[in-house]
């Protein structure tokens, strides 16, 4: 009897994973300008010490993703991190390379002067917290998918400068998220070789494929919208497998958390028990349950997005008693995959 119960608690309790992709401006100058969406980016210097106060009061590990370029603390910090021309990637749309950007934008100083741009401040504020992760978003906010006749050599020199600027802090990230969660078997390979071995894969599924940015159609946009409030594609839980030498170590999304609309507010019940009842699906067959999200979504409308937070949060706490459901980085789930 005491031999099926041992059985039976290593079947249930499973784990809760949750990554952040933490970019500042540097994830959406492709997509609006700071007139549109600099509000949000300004919001997040209020939201980031707040989820990190719940995080640290209900103890709650999490990967923060971090774009490099924020992390410089002046713009001859950022200059002298750069890589050289013939090693920085090329788009079909110049607009998306971050070089480019530079190059045609007034890029501030520093934080004081420009913060939708540089955010040293809250990587230390991030450090600071126990159980918190800082790991790789590119340098420059690179898109491995979207890049035109781009040789390894080059987003090897970008994760070079990644990590030679979390050097500075002390850091030495092990874990990658992809910008647009575009992940290829070359950039895999090269992550690897730099010594990073986990990354946030895409959710199992045929609508939730890496693709190209100009390849999300709006059949896929609006599919993955309802499936946000209803399961249309499953609960995307999965168990830990041992890790193969040589290999990046993935470990999927299962949901992103996307942020309060007042257009949508009356689904938003639709979206916490889409969310609730994947984690006790995971909790109970002990798998993993991984959230994800941007600071950025949270920057405005905060008393409503953080209701929401707390109410996931307090979910995973009664599973943590109920199961014994465990928190992880995305590091520490690699970490015990291998055990």
């Amino acid at each position: 009897m005491k031999c099926d119960m041992v059985t039976y608690m290593k079947k249930t309790g499973g784990y809760f994973v949750v990554s952040l992709d933490f970019e500042l401006f540097w994830g959406m100058f492709d997509k609006q300008t700071i007139d549109s969406y600099g509000e949000r980016i300004l919001g997040e210097r209020t939201a980031i010490p707040r989820t990190l106060d719940l995080f640290h009061s209900y103890g709650i590990h999490a990967t923060w993703a971090t774009v490099g370029m924020l992390m410089v603390r002046d713009k001859k910090e950022l200059c002298a991190h750069l890589p050289p021309p013939h090693l920085r990637p090329h788009y079909t749309d110049a607009r998306m390379s971050s070089y480019h950007y530079i190059d045609t934008t007034r890029i501030g100083n520093n934080e004081t002067d420009d913060p939708y741009h540089y955010g040293a401040s809250m990587v230390q504020a991030i450090t600071r917290v126990p159980f918190q992760e800082i790991g790789n978003h590119t340098f420059s906010h690179f898109y491995c998918m979207d890049g035109e006749h781009n040789e390894p050599s080059v987003f090897e020199a970008d994760l070079d400068a990644h990590a030679r600027i979390a050097k500075t802090y002390s850091l030495y990230p092990t874990a990658v998220v992809f910008p647009r969660n575009q992940a290829c078997t070359q950039a895999l390979r090269v992550c690897y070789k730099k010594g990073i071995r986990v990354y946030r894969g895409n959710e199992t599924h045929l609508w939730y494929h890496a693709r190209k940015d100009a390849a999300q159609s709006l059949l896929i946009r609006a599919f993955r919208l309802i499936d946000h409030y209803i399961n249309l594609s499953g609960h995307h839980t999965y168990l830990l497998t041992p890790p193969t030498e040589g290999v990046l170590y993935n470990v999927p999304a299962s949901r992103f958390l996307r942020p309060w609309s007042n257009k949508l507010r009356f689904l938003e019940w639709l979206k916490i028990r889409r969310i609730t009842r994947a984690m006790t699906h995971a909790a109970k067959n002990g798998e993993v349950f991984h959230l994800w999200w941007h600071p950025h979504n949270m920057g405005i409308d905060q008393i409503e997005n953080f209701t929401t937070l707390k109410k996931i949060i307090d979910h995973y706490i009664a599973l943590k008693h109920a199961y014994g459901m465990e928190s992880l980085t995305m590091t520490e789930a690699y970490d015990q995959a291998g055990k």
